[in-house]
């Protein structure tokens, strides 16, 4: 017996994943990755099979068919994704169904009785899904009528509470898992109005805009202009990686300075030295050198930081 897991590293599809073995299936987890995670790292499985969906999930965002939760995050659209990507997968390795961490009633968008059974059916995967979780509380699957799952083995849980899941993985000697919810950060607020900004601003939206949200502080500075500035060495590093020739580079020479980065109008220049300035070592002096990059050429403009005022009508 074969089977795909769908896998996050989690408590829930950790445990998942261990009890499907515990039926003697082959198993083959698979983890559904895109940029909006906050995990830096993907979890660690034997061959586990990783399928990048930002691109399509940026399109879900802009437009979901079911909707948002609390926040910008399309959490049903998400998962019909996630199984979609799985049925494939299932189909080219030929496995015999798919099995997911799902927990009835544990999240209130996406793991309703109805949301689960809608998602299954807009996947095109009805009946293929068996939740070892709360499949005891659920119809029976095919693979349970086929006799591949013995129904008496799933298990019955329910609600928000993880008291039970977390003893059961004690039980099983199970330590390893990453937190709760996945570190989707469009649950986050502070996240969403970043995205927002981002919508509002343009239409086409690609992985690098994603990526450019997620580093340094953000000015909207015109709806075709904005500046991220980093906060730290590492936020410097992935506004040097992340920077295309188009782009303007700024950052103050010889003195503690973050990089920053100007995306759309060339008019912004000063603004956005001024802007670099006040988070330099020499944010106090009346007249700074700033030096700029764009399309391999570097050169020099005189700014005076600006006053926490101005800042605040530009930061998102």
């Amino acid at each position: 017996m074969k089977v795909v897991v769908l896998y996050s590293g989690g408590l829930d599809s950790t445990l998942a994943l261990y009890i499907t073995k515990e039926w003697n299936a082959k198993v083959f987890p698979l983890y559904i990755s895109h940029k909006f995670l906050s995990l830096k790292n993907p979890p660690q499985a034997p061959d586990l099979k990783t399928i990048d969906v930002t691109k399509e999930l940026i399109n879900i965002i802009q437009n979901p068919q079911y909707g948002y939760g609390k926040a910008l995050n399309p959490c049903v659209d998400c998962r019909i994704l996630m199984l979609k990507k799985a049925k494939v997968y299932m189909k080219k390795i030929k496995a015999d169904f798919i099995v997911t961490g799902e927990v009835l009633d544990q999240r209130p968008m996406s793991q309703r009785f109805d949301q689960l059974m809608l998602s299954d059916k807009a996947a095109g995967v009805e009946g293929m899904i068996v939740r070892p979780l709360s499949g005891g509380l659920l119809p029976p699957t095919i693979p349970e009528q086929k006799g591949l799952v013995d129904r008496n083995l799933l298990l019955k849980i329910r609600g928000r509470s993880r008291k039970f899941t977390l003893s059961l993985a004690q039980t099983m000697d199970l330590t390893s898992f990453s937190s709760p919810s996945g570190g989707c950060l469009l649950t986050d607020p502070g996240f969403c109005r970043r995205v927002a900004d981002l919508m509002r601003s343009q239409e086409k939206i690609v992985v690098r805009d994603i990526e450019l949200l997620k580093i340094g502080r953000l000015f909207r500075l015109s709806l075709e202009t904005k500046l991220i500035v980093g906060r730290n060495e590492e936020e410097n590093k992935c506004i040097e990686n992340l920077l295309i020739p188009q782009d303007f580079f700024f950052y103050v020479p010889d003195t503690g300075s973050p990089n920053a980065l100007l995306v759309g109008d060339k008019k912004y220049i000063k603004t956005a030295a001024a802007i670099t300035v006040r988070y330099s070592d020499n944010k106090n002096e009346n007249s700074i050198e700033v030096l700029y990059k764009h399309k391999g050429k570097t050169k020099k403009v005189r700014v005076k930081a600006v006053n926490n005022e101005e800042l605040a009508k530009w930061r998102i």
